[in-house]
């Protein structure tokens, strides 16, 4: 697990080292500096023949400095190009500016209303640095300098971004107008909440984190968790184990013409480590479920949906999983409405039940007898929140929070780097693989939470579960397309065994 920066904590970091720990700026620099020369030697280190180093007038630019300067001092002949007035530049990016000129270090300066002849400067270099714009950028970028980042970006070179590509928003990903798709990223102090949404991601390519001398105790909320961290989430099993201490996992779905999702659910839970699972089904639906089934037991839904029948069919129960094909007309509702409010046990609401609770609003789910996790994906978010899913995939950190403050639950906000979230806290799934966009993992997804829900506390369940669910699918798949849902459950013994 590493912790993820926001604008506004990236710059509370620098300004407590600077303040708090009396720690010189121009130190922290330099050290950025290095550690982003490090790594570049380290990845390019056979393209240094024309190194370009282009910068802004800001601290990022003060970055791409050292860099040109520790290059010259190990033997190459890097070249800076600033786009803007070096009259203008303060502090330590003018230090480190002032400091190219007296190392006889390749400098060149363009206004902004010469940033159109960047093309020339980068015409025949091997390697280019964009240090134009980090963290602190929060508008779109225009004129000039958005002519200089689509010039850098149409280069043949590659391109090594300092703290952030410029224009990549530090907080959500989205691209503030125009941005360069990185080969290397090295970002300084800790990672960046935009690093690891899209299409930030794309942009970013490779992430390094530089140390820069700061120590880091978190971000204040999010952190991006990865396959290396699964082990910690879920234990061994003991060797006394049997289904009885497994649990028994509930999952309410099912209707007509929609039994599959059902039963992928299930087959989910068995391979992340239920001991016993029972649909419960519509009376129309429960003869053609059971023709689909031999490990799964089925029982019959009641024709009342009350909270007498939802605690009925609870007994025994750890978790309960609501919603994979259960439909959503008024007997759907109905179920929705008793399992949401009276479920004693942890419950994953999922597919149509999202559809069901965003009709009466997910406040409702605040005074649940028990914790809830819903996995939306951007759709279903967007309706639970009364949005386009354009306006959720604008922020997924947005979207995750106000749905886990609007209903006090734990949400799974579903897509490429899922979103875990609670009230105060974020968790992104840094695993995944694009072959997973296909009918049924969501249902595969949910039954892979239930059963982890039933031995682990409703986060570490939620991103456990997003984790196992991404690393499977890419154990599963051949390329990025071709997947069915099944095979993704059935991998999920392999990540498991593999996480120990």
């Amino acid at each position: 697990m590493q912790w993820l920066f926001n604008r506004q904590e990236a710059r509370d970091v620098d300004r407590a080292a600077i303040k708090d720990l009396g720690i010189d700026s121009l130190v922290l620099m330099e050290n950025a500096g290095r550690g982003a020369t490090d790594a570049i030697l380290d990845r390019f280190g056979d393209r240094l023949t024309r190194i370009v180093l282009v910068g802004g007038p800001g601290q990022n630019g003060g970055d791409a400095w050292v860099i040109a300067r520790r290059l010259s001092l190990l033997g190459h002949a890097p070249s800076a190009v600033l786009i803007g007035q070096a009259s203008l530049l303060k502090g330590d990016a003018k230090v480190n500016w002032e400091l190219l000129g007296k190392l006889a270090v390749d400098a060149t300066e363009l206004s902004i209303d010469e940033a159109g002849n960047l093309s020339e400067l980068l015409s025949d270099a091997s390697l280019i640095v964009d240090g134009l714009f980090g963290t602190g950028l929060d508008r779109p970028i225009e004129g000039g300098y958005a002519k200089a980042i689509t010039t850098i970006d149409a280069a043949s070179a590659s391109v090594v971004s300092l703290d952030l590509p410029s224009g990549l928003d530090a907080d959500t990903g989205g691209i503030l107008g125009v941005a360069p798709h990185a080969e290397l990223t090295v970002t300084f102090a800790g990672l960046k909440r935009g690093l690891h949404q899209y299409p930030g991601v794309e942009y970013a390519g490779e992430v390094r984190v530089a140390d820069i001398g700061i120590p880091i105790a978190s971000s204040g909320g999010a952190s991006v968790w990865v396959a290396a961290d699964l082990g910690a989430l879920i234990a061994p099993r003991a060797g006394d184990a049997h289904k009885g201490t497994n649990g028994h996992l509930l999952v309410i779905g099912g209707a007509p013409g929609k039994t599959g999702a059902a039963v992928l659910a299930g087959r989910a839970a068995f391979r992340a480590g239920a001991g016993l699972v029972t649909i419960g089904a519509r009376p129309d639906a429960r003869s053609a479920l059971e023709q689909k089934v031999i490990e799964v037991m089925t029982t019959e839904l009641p024709a009342n949906a009350s909270k007498a029948e939802v605690e009925a069919l609870c007994e025994g129960k750890r978790a309960v999983v609501l919603g994979p094909g259960l439909g959503l007309d008024e007997t759907a509702r109905a179920w929705t409405h008793a399992f949401v409010r009276h479920a004693p046990v942890a419950t994953v609401i999922d597919a149509d039940a999202i559809t069901n609770v965003a009709e009466e609003g997910i406040e409702a789910l605040r005074g649940a007898a028990a914790p809830r996790i819903l996995t939306p994906h951007p759709g279903e978010a967007g309706r639970l929140l009364g949005q386009s899913s354009a306006e959720v995939q604008a922020d997924r950190y947005a979207a995750a929070t106000a749905i886990a403050e609007r209903s006090e639950q734990v949400v799974i906000l579903k897509g490429a780097r899922s979103i875990v979230g609670t009230t105060n806290e974020l968790r992104v799934c840094g695993e995944g693989t694009p072959a997973l966009g296909v009918a049924g993992t969501g249902d595969v997804l949910s039954g892979v939470v239930g059963a982890l829900s039933m031995t682990l506390q409703p986060i570490d369940a939620a991103i456990a579960g997003a984790l196992l669910h991404a690393l499977a699918g890419g154990e599963a798949a051949i390329g990025d397309r071709g997947l069915i849902a099944s095979e993704v459950a059935d991998a999920v013994p392999v990540v498991l065994e593999r996480s120990r």
